[in-house]
C-alpha cells in the first residue's frame, strides 16, 4: 500500500469517528441487584457546611480553650482515640457509601467524626490514627456490623 492510499483511508476512518455535530447525550448505568447478604449498616455523615472541627476542639481535657493549632489537632485526635474504644464496633469492619433503607442513622457527632476519622474507602480501622482530612462535610459512610453470632 501506497502512503497517499494509507493517508486516504487514515483521512475517511477519521471521518467516521468525528461524525457528531453536538456531544453524546447518553447516559450508562448500571445498578448491581445484589444486596448486603448479612449484617446491619450504620450510616455515619456530616451536614453540608457543617463547622465540626471547631465545635468539638473547644477546649482541652482541663477545660481550657485552645486555638486552632497543633495543640488543639493533637487534643481532637486524642479525643477520637479514647472514643472509638468505648464503641460497640469491631476493631475492623467493611464501610461503603452506599446505604439501604433499612440502615440506622447516627446522630451523635463526636462518633460520627470518630467513625470518618478512623475510615478509608472500604474499611474502618478502630486502632489507627486518626485522619482530620477524612472529617468533611458531605462524606458519608456506612459502617457494616456484622450480626451477632449465637451459641
Amino acid at each position: 500500500m501506497s502512503k497517499e492510499e494509507d493517508a486516504n483511508r487514515n483521512s475517511q476512518a477519521s471521518g467516521l469517528l468525528h461524525n457528531m455535530s453536538c456531544a453524546p447525550r447518553s447516559q450508562i448505568q448500571y445498578r448491581s441487584p445484589h444486596r448486603r447478604a448479612q449484617g446491619r449498616g450504620i450510616v455515619f455523615a456530616l451536614r453540608a457546611g457543617q463547622d465540626v472541627i471547631a465545635g468539638l476542639i473547644g477546649k482541652n481535657s482541663n477545660g481550657l480553650a485552645l486555638e486552632p493549632s497543633e495543640d488543639a489537632e493533637r487534643e481532637l485526635r486524642r479525643r477520637i482515640d479514647a472514643h472509638a474504644r468505648t464503641l460497640p464496633f469491631p476493631a475492623a469492619a467493611l464501610v461503603t457509601d452506599r446505604a439501604e433503607p433499612q440502615d440506622e442513622q447516627c446522630d451523635h457527632l463526636l462518633t460520627i467524626v470518630t467513625v470518618l476519622a478512623k475510615s478509608s474507602g472500604h474499611v474502618y480501622l478502630r486502632d489507627k490514627t486518626p485522619n482530620l482530612g477524612q472529617v468533611k462535610p458531605g462524606r458519608r459512610v456506612v459502617l457494616l456490623v456484622p450480626q451477632e453470632r449465637r451459641a
